[in-house]
């Protein structure tokens, strides 16, 4: 066995849940709400994969309110010596009203660093990359700048916000293809992503 020390990969990325502005059913524009699930579940992936930080995107007030107190109960010390592998997971979350507010926080983590923002889709949509051609330019490009993935919830990120994207990835299928069963959980969507992007397994 390689006595060699283990060192985080040299890709910088963090993972964006949007709860606004998002699209349901009928196509109108609305706000979605954080659940336990999100925080917990996609920040441990997010871990796993070594994603630099997770952010959680709504405006709404009381949804903000609801996720500080989960964080604080996890940032207490008991916490960290009862579960330190979710303690490590939930350290790197943080929710902003807006993506912009998101921007603003990624300037000043990766000063002079751009980004580029890239969002999977589960409908078609044109110029989506696949993951395979994605994670081999991202391994080219792992000093150039910041990649942000955007994921959505409800019916899907609202195409007003399509202008900010600069990669669009393509959705997830089954052994059925497109004419198949397609809705994931995006926890689940998540994961999968993640480890086509980033895993040890081709």
């Amino acid at each position: 066995m390689s006595s060699e020390p283990l060192t985080r990969p040299k890709h910088k990325t963090v993972a964006v849940l949007l709860h606004h502005p998002i699209s349901n059913r009928t196509g109108e524009v609305i706000t979605t709400a954080v659940t336990n699930m999100d925080i917990h579940d996609i920040s441990r992936s997010c871990r796993t994969y070594e994603i630099d930080h997770y952010y959680l995107v709504t405006p709404i007030i009381e949804q903000k309110e609801l996720v500080d107190r989960i964080l604080a109960h996890w940032q207490l010390p008991r916490s960290q010596e009862w579960h330190p592998d979710r303690f490590e997971a939930l350290s790197r979350v943080q929710l902003l009203p807006s993506f912009e507010a998101v921007r603003s926080d990624l300037e000043g983590r990766y000063p002079g660093l751009g980004l580029e923002i890239a969002m999977p889709d589960a409908r078609p949509i044109p110029n989506q990359q696949t993951y395979a051609e994605t994670r081999d330019r991202w391994l080219n490009e792992a000093k150039t700048g910041v990649k942000v993935l955007i994921f959505g919830t409800g019916w899907g990120v609202a195409p007003e916000f399509h202008s900010q994207v600069n990669t669009f990835l393509a959705p997830i299928y089954g052994p059925l293809g497109k004419e198949g069963y397609n809705h994931l959980s995006v926890r689940s969507a998540v994961a999968i992503i993640l480890d086509r992007l980033f895993g040890l397994s081709r």
